[in-house]
């Protein structure tokens, strides 16, 4: 009876060590949510290829989760017959590290409202290696003939290593 109880804490023990082990070695998967303040500059013509002719650069400043107090600049092309757009965005944390954004973005003239999809690429620092997926929407506002101001948040998931 004692060697089977023996046997049991044994094994307990073993899988219980085995748990920790796989565990620690996984990147965990946090909360990435943002609120930023914004302007674009358009341009056309541009670099960009025919199917979408029109280059927006965006700046913004903002607040987000594991970054702190930020900047965000994204470099889109877009067709502005259906304000659909693609491009790639970095959030700057305050110390320099970098989150890297993969992005579709979709505008509506109409109602000046606005969302996209972004997918988590990578980054520099703490954010080597980073992975995840996060969404935004907000509205923007036209401040002349190539330029704009926008507001607008984001939610979504972030993996890496601390």
């Amino acid at each position: 009876m004692k060697r089977l109880l023996a046997i049991t804490v044994v094994v307990l023990l073993s899988s219980a060590m085995f748990v920790v082990v796989v565990c620690a070695g996984a990147d965990p998967v946090v909360p990435f949510k943002g609120s930023w303040n914004g302007g674009s500059t358009f341009y056309f013509p541009s670099t960009c290829p025919a199917d979408k002719p029109l280059l927006a650069i965006t700046t913004a400043k903002g607040v987000a989760t594991l970054t702190g107090a930020s900047q965000m600049d994204a470099t889109y092309c877009c067709n502005p017959s259906t304000g659909e757009c693609v491009g790639s965005a970095k959030v700057t944390a305050a110390n320099g590290d970098e989150i890297h954004l993969s992005v579709v973005h979709y505008y509506n003239p109409a109602s000046g409202d606005w969302n996209q999809t972004e997918e988590i690429i990578g980054g520099t620092g703490r954010f080597m290696g980073a992975t995840g997926e996060s969404m935004s929407s907000g509205t923007s506002t036209l401040t002349g003939p190539t330029t704009d101001s926008w507001q607008g948040k984001n939610i979504g998931t972030l993996e890496f290593s601390f």
